[in-house]
C-alpha cells in the first residue's frame, strides 16, 4: 500500500470509505458487464459443442438453452437487480449473480466422462480461461472472483480425479486435479494483489474527491463572500446617495445663515465630512463600473500638458492648505488621443494619494513630458514611500499602507485599483517607483497622437453648449421613478426649461400615459418597487411608441445590474443627474 493510500486510511471514517470503495467496485463490475456476458456466450458455445455427444445430446442442447436465458437475464436485468440496496448488499448481490453464472458454467462436468482427452483438455482450458478472466472483471474481489470461479475449477479438479479415463493413469488424473486446485489458489493470490491497488486506488481517488470538495466549497465560500461585498457596496452606494445629496443641500442652506463662529466651524466640519463619503461613494461606483464593464472610454484629441495645468490649478490649493509646496513641469506640446474625464480621473487619483500620504511640509511634483514616442506624466511625493513587499498589493481594492487606524480622510484604498483599470482601458502603462520613507513617483506612459494610426486624429468637434433650455422647448418627456419625491423633483427641473412632463411610478402607469399621449423622450430609474424595473418599462413603452428617445438613470453599482442596463442599448446615466448630462438624451439629434 502506498503512503498516500495508507494516510487516507488512517484520517478518514473507514464506514465512509468502505461505501465509496464498494460503489466503485459496482460501477467496475457493470462497465465491464456487457463485455464478460459477450464471452461467456462464447465459452457456452464452445461447451456445447464439445458436450454435443449421441448419448448427451439432450442435456447439451437444453444446458445450452439455459445459459443463454441466464446471459439474456442479465443483460437486461443485472444492474437493476444489483443497484436494489447499498453497496456493500450489491455486493453480495454481483457474488450471487456470479455464483449463478459459475455453477451454470460447471454443469457439462457431469458428461466428463464421455468426452475423449482432448475434449476434456478443451473444457478445461476454457472453463480455467473463465476464472482467470474473472479476477480483472472482479477486480480481484475475493468473495466475489470465488463465488464465480471456485464452482468451476473444484469440480473440475474433482472430475479429473473421480472420471480418469482407460488409458491414462490414476495418478495422471489426481495429479491433474491437484494442479487445477494449486492454480485455483494461486489465482486467489493475484485477485488479492489486485484488489489491494484497486483498494488503494479507491482510496486515494476518495481523499481526491474528498479535497475537492473542500476546495470547491472554499471557492464557493469566497465566490459569495464576494457577491456579498458587490451586493452591501451597490446597497450602501444606491441607498445612501439620495440622503447624502439632501445632507450637502441641508449644509449649504446652512452655511448661508448667521451663524456665531463655533457653529460655522462645525458646518465647515459637517461639509467636509459630507464631500469625504460623497467621495468614497463615487469610488464604490467607480469599481463596481469597471467590474461590469458598462465603462466605453469616449476618446478625443487632447493635449495632456492642457489637462494637467488645468488639474494643477484645482488641486495646488488643498495642497498648500495642508503645508505641502507643488511643482508643475510641462515640456513642450504633447496632443494624446483618450477620454479625458477617464484621465483626468485617473490623474487626480495618483496627485490625492500624493497629498494625502505626504509627509507634513513636503512636496508635490508633477511632469509631463514626452520620451521615445511616448507622452509620459509623473506625480511624484516626498511621503512615506512603500516597501518593496507592499508594492504589488496597493493596487488591490481596500488595500491601504500605514492606515490601520483606517483614517476616514485617507479613503477606501481604491485609487490604485481605479488608476490601473482605467489605465488599461486608455492603453496606458503605469510604473510605481516607491522605497520606505523616501516617497512614490507614479509614472504613466500613453502614444502620443501623432503616432496613432500613422496620422495627426482630426481635433474634437464636439459642438459648444447652447444656452440652457435651447432645444427643449416643447419637449415631451415621461419620467417612470418609484420615489415621489424625484418625480417631483424632476418635473420641476424639466417644466423649468420649457418640456412638458409627465410621471410614472412603473410600468402599468407608463404604458396607460403612452397609450393617451405621444412622447418624445423616456426617463426612466433601472430600480423600481414590486419586482419592476426601468428595462420592463422600456420594453413595454416602446411597444406603444416605437423609437421613443430613451436613458436609463440608476444608482446602481451592482456590476450584474450594470451590465444588464448597459445591454438595453440606451444611454445609462448615474444619479445624481444634472441638467447638462441630461441635455445629451434631451436635444433631439442634429440634422445631417
Amino acid at each position: 500500500m502506498g503512503p498516500a493510500a495508507s494516510a487516507v486510511r488512517a484520517t478518514d471514517d473507514e464506514d465512509v470509505v468502505q461505501a465509496y470503495i464498494h460503489t466503485q467496485f459496482i460501477d467496475l463490475f457493470l462497465s465491464q458487464s456487457k463485455r464478460a456476458q459477450a464471452g461467456q456466450v462464447v465459452s457456452a458455445l464452445l461447451v456445447a459443442f464439445i458436450w454435443m455427444q449421441p448419448a448427451t445430446a439432450w442435456w447439451a442442447g437444453g444446458w445450452l438453452l439455459l445459459a443463454l436465458l441466464v446471459t439474456a437475464w442479465r443483460a437486461l436485468k443485472t444492474e437493476a437487480f444489483i443497484r436494489q440496496g447499498p453497496g456493500s448488499s450489491a455486493t453480495v448481490r454481483v457474488a450471487l449473480v456470479l455464483g449463478i453464472n459459475g455453477g451454470l458454467m460447471s454443469l457439462p462436468l457431469f458428461g466428463f466422462a464421455f468426452m475423449s482427452e482432448v475434449e476434456r483438455a478443451a473444457l478445461s482450458i476454457i472453463l480455467i480461461a473463465l476464472a482467470t478472466g474473472s479476477v480483472g472483471t472482479t477486480a480481484g474481489y475475493r468473495n466475489v472472483f470465488l463465488a464465480f470461479g471456485a464452482p468451476m475449477l473444484v469440480p473440475l479438479a474433482l472430475a479429473w480425479v473421480l472420471s480418469a479415463h482407460p488409458n491414462e493413469s490414476a495418478a495422471t488424473a489426481a495429479g491433474l486435479g491437484v494442479l487445477i486446485l494449486i492454480f485455483l489458489a494461486f489465482l486467489v493470490s493475484v485477485a488479492k494483489q489486485q484488489y489491494r491497488v484497486f483498494e488503494d486506488s479507491c482510496r486515494i481517488r476518495f481523499a481526491e474527491s474528498r479535497l475537492n470538495a473542500q476546495l470547491q466549497r472554499a471557492l464557493e465560500n469566497e465566490s459569495e463572500a464576494h457577491r456579498t461585498k458587490t451586493q452591501f457596496l451597490a446597497a450602501a452606494s444606491h441607498d445612501l446617495r439620495q440622503p447624502i445629496h439632501s445632507m450637502n443641500v441641508l449644509v449649504a442652506a446652512l452655511s448661508m445663515r448667521d451663524l456665531d463662529d463655533r457653529s460655522r466651524d462645525i458646518t465647515r466640519l459637517l461639509g467636509t465630512v459630507n464631500q469625504t463619503l460623497a467621495a468614497q461613494l463615487d469610488a464604490l461606483l467607480d469599481i463596481s463600473r469597471l467590474d461590469a464593464g458598462t465603462i466605453t472610454p469616449a476618446r478625443s484629441l487632447q493635449q495632456l500638458e492642457r489637462l494637467v495645468a488645468e488639474h494643477y490649478q484645482l488641486m495646488e490649493p488643498g495642497a498648500a492648505s495642508k503645508g505641502l509646496s507643488c511643482q508643475l513641469t510641462l515640456q513642450g506640446s504633447l496632443p494624446v488621443w483618450t477620454d479625458p474625464a477617464l484621465l483626468l480621473r485617473v490623474v487626480s487619483n495618483l496627485t490625492d494619494n500624493a497629498i494625502k500620504y505626504n509627509r507634513p511640509n513636503g512636496e508635490v511634483t508633477v511632469r509631463a513630458w514626452r520620451e521615445e514616442g511616448k507622452a509620459c506624466l509623473a506625480v511624484s511625493d516626498t511621503g512615506i514611500g512603500i516597501d518593496d513587499a507592499e508594492q504589488a498589493k496597493v493596487f488591490r481594492e481596500f488595500y491601504q499602507v500605514d492606515n490601520v487606524e483606517r483614517d476616514r480622510t485617507k479613503g477606501l484604498g481604491l485609487g490604485l485599483s481605479i488608476v490601473q483599470r482605467l489605465a488599461a482601458l486608455l492603453d496606458i502603462q503605469v510604473n510605481l517607483q516607491s522605497a520606505a520613507g523616501q516617497g512614490t513617483t507614479v509614472t504613466l506612459r500613453m502614444p502620443l497622437a501623432l503616432e496613432h494610426n500613422g496620422s495627426t486624429p482630426a481635433a474634437d468637434t464636439t459642438r459648444p453648449s447652447a444656452g440652457v433650455g435651447s432645444g427643449l422647448k416643447g419637449l415631451r418627456v415621461l419620467v417612470v421613478d418609484d420615489d415621489a419625491q424625484v418625480r417631483q423633483s424632476m418635473e420641476m427641473l424639466l417644466s423649468e426649461v420649457g418640456c412638458h412632463v409627465r410621471v410614472a411610478a412603473g410600468t402599468s402607469q407608463a404604458c396607460d400615459i403612452a397609450r393617451q399621449h405621444p412622447l418624445d423622450v423616456l426617463l426612466t430609474d433601472l430600480r423600481l418597487q414590486a419586482g419592476d424595473d426601468g428595462l420592463q418599462v422600456l420594453q413595454a413603452v416602446r411597444a406603444l411608441q416605437p423609437g421613443l428617445r430613451a436613458a436609463l438613470i440608476t444608482g446602481e453599482t451592482a456590476p450584474d445590474r450594470l451590465r444588464q442596463a448597459q445591454g438595453a442599448g440606451v444611454p445609462l446615466l448615474h444619479k445624481p443627474v444634472t441638467l447638462d448630462t441630461l441635455r445629451g438624451v434631451l436635444e433631439p439629434p442634429a440634422p445631417r
